[in-house]
């Protein structure tokens, strides 16, 4: 890397942070000092569970070592103050499509406590939010019905999956990382090269499940399959039921 590109790489973390987005640092203090007690305790039990090293999720526990896990928050009631940050992540990623970053957002806590539906109703609702205040197209090739194994959510022109860590998880802890709603945003760039039925996607997925079977207290939830498969939905994967039924019959994102 020159210096030109250096200057432009520390001056997008710049505008990052001034969005609020920061990287979550593995080792050193995590530098809130300025951010609300709930974000910097929740950041703690994240990083703790994150970077152990039997967390189901090599590519979480890799960007968090790499420094390549950024985090932000979001007020559950203003979800939409989340278009910004987030596009300007997508913007910080495009260029180094072959890193494998992520950004964890971190919804804060509301007055009255939530159950397990109320977590997803919540979720979907962030996701909706971001999808009305887009201000790109959706992308051409992408289906716009969530009932086409093809499609997945889309924002700033970026694929992308998402899913949903929730509080109320205690079978799947692997879905629980604190006392927060996390969402956790993976551009389709993170899976390049190990992308479902590929020989190398194959071991990567099934070291994760194995490695799910021993964190979890549950099997596997039967809605977890491979991006593109006829038989499988994407959105089922993004907020799963604590059982091992269905959190929503149909998806609550509308286009």
């Amino acid at each position: 890397m020159n210096s030109t590109t250096a200057t432009a790489r520390t001056d997008e973390l710049a505008t990052l942070a001034e969005l609020g987005v920061r990287i979550l640092d593995p080792v050193s203090g995590d530098g809130f000092s300025d951010e609300p007690e709930w974000f910097t305790k929740a950041l703690a039990v994240f990083k703790e569970n994150v970077g152990a090293r039997e967390y189901p999720c090599h590519f979480g526990r890799r960007a968090l070592e790499q420094r390549e896990l950024f985090v932000t928050r979001v007020d559950p009631a203003r979800p939409k103050d989340l278009a910004a940050p987030l596009a300007a992540f997508l913007d910080h990623v495009a260029p180094t499509p072959e890193r494998r970053k992520v950004l964890a957002a971190f919804v804060a806590a509301g007055d009255t406590p939530l159950d397990h539906q109320g977590y997803g109703e919540l979720f979907w609702s962030v996701l909706q939010q971001l999808h009305d205040a887009d201000t790109e197209p959706w992308p051409a090739d992408l289906p716009e019905k969530t009932d086409d194994p093809a499609w997945e959510f889309s924002f700033h022109g970026t694929p992308m999956f998402v899913f949903a860590a929730a509080p109320t998880h205690e079978l799947r802890q692997s879905r629980s990382l604190g006392a927060n709603l996390v969402l956790l945003f993976q551009p389709r760039n993170v899976f390049h090269g190990i992308e479902g039925g590929t020989p190398s996607g194959i071991v990567a997925r099934r070291r994760i499940r194995d490695r799910l079977r021993k964190w979890d207290t549950a099997a596997p939830h039967p809605a977890m399959g491979d991006y593109g498969d006829p038989s499988n939905f994407e959105w089922r994967q993004y907020f799963i039921a604590e059982d091992d039924g269905e959190a929503f019959e149909t998806c609550p994102f509308q286009h």
